[in-house]
């Protein structure tokens, strides 16, 4: 039987909670289209996670959650690459600014992770857990905000409670995702 830790962990991963956001902006963000949302979640969580999982299968990385901070790097560039590919095919699409910004504030932060986890286990969970749940409740005044610190808290204590992170690791993955939250903040 899976312990709540392992749920947290895989109910809030990277790839949902983006898919998530991205899957949204037709309700969040003004002019993004249904096609638009679409594209996008599929050139930035869609095909690098199928492509995480063939090289899984393949024997390349060890778990689909890269628990090894040397496999990272190349799935996080693949990532990024898939984004740019996105990005340009929602540019031809006409997608408006706000999807852009979006799209920016997740490469900024995968830009970031992969950075941090060159030299140092940064847990991109974290990152992406209070990045995700800032931009999606903090706008719901007045609890909004408090939500965001809970999701954030179960993803921290989850990655700490399976001893896939240090509580520092987790702190730091925390800080980036609200960093990079604040230059979205800043983004039109």
């Amino acid at each position: 039987m899976p312990t709540a830790a392992r749920q947290v962990t895989e109910i809030l991963s990277p790839a949902i909670l983006i898919s998530v956001l991205l899957i949204l902006q037709p309700l969040l963000t003004p002019g993004v289209t249904w096609p638009q949302a679409i594209v996008s979640f599929a050139f930035v969580t869609g095909i690098p996670y199928v492509v995480l999982l063939w090289m899984k299968q393949r024997g390349k990385i060890t778990d689909h959650h890269i628990g090894v901070r040397q496999q990272r790097a190349p799935v996080l560039v693949m990532a990024g690459i898939s984004t740019v590919i996105g990005a340009g095919l929602l540019f031809a699409l006409e997608a408006p600014t706000g999807l852009f910004s979006e799209i920016g504030a997740i490469f900024l932060g995968l830009v970031v992770c992969l950075l941090a986890n060159l030299v140092w286990k940064l847990s991109v969970h974290s990152a992406v857990a209070t990045y995700v749940s800032l931009a999606l409740l903090a706008p719901l005044a007045p609890v909004g905000p408090a939500l965001a610190l809970a999701v954030a808290a179960a993803v921290a204590w989850s990655r700490i409670q399976l001893k896939d992170h240090t509580p520092t690791q987790v702190l730091a993955g925390q800080f980036v995702g609200c960093a990079v939250y604040a230059v979205a903040l800043a983004l039109p």
